[in-house]
């Protein structure tokens, strides 16, 4: 089980309970859950340790990481769960097959990813892959500049100048 929220106990029939509320829930259900609070690993333990034996601090009110306390886990926001649920691209009018080899898609690539992902989303820079060619997109840098170049020069052509591309995504692509 792959799942680390503390209150979360697999019973002996298999089935997963949650203690905090106190009935039967599958994973999903734990997954979407506003009481969910991490576990903490062995090994965070003991790096916590060492980071606070290793410190030059020897305050005695010195806390560890939120290792030996659970943390809740971050949601996303409503504004970024709805860009997510209305993604679309300037590419394609297909989002359900792989952009490159038409096989039924796994996930929505957006172009400029990281912290321009958002943005990708907003203005329709998305493409559709299966996932080998997802991962081919983020292990091969000539593809995605090959990506980010076709993002802007769409950008340019239908949106606006390149010092608005410039403004928004950070740098120009276009030599």
């Amino acid at each position: 089980m792959n799942n680390n929220c503390i209150y979360l106990k697999q019973k002996l029939n298999r089935t997963l309970e949650c203690k905090k509320q106190k009935k039967i829930v599958n994973i999903k259900e734990c997954n979407n859950c506003k009481y969910k609070e991490y576990k903490c690993t062995e090994f965070q333990k003991n790096s916590a340790n060492s980071t606070l034996k290793n410190s030059t601090l020897h305050n005695k009110s010195a806390k560890l990481t939120n290792c030996h306390t659970s943390k809740k886990i971050r949601q996303k926001t409503p504004k970024l769960a709805k860009l997510e649920r209305n993604r679309f691209s300037v590419f394609t009018d297909n989002l359900d097959h792989c952009f490159t080899c038409k096989r039924k898609k796994e996930h929505l690539h957006e172009i400029f990813f990281g912290k321009n992902r958002q943005k990708s989303m907003q203005y329709g820079f998305v493409i559709p892959l299966c996932h080998e060619c997802h991962a081919e997109m983020h292990r091969s840098k000539d593809w995605q500049e090959h990506w980010h170049i076709k993002g802007q020069e769409y950008w340019e052509e239908f949106i606006g100048a390149r010092e608005e591309f410039i403004k928004v995504f950070g740098k120009s692509y276009l030599k």
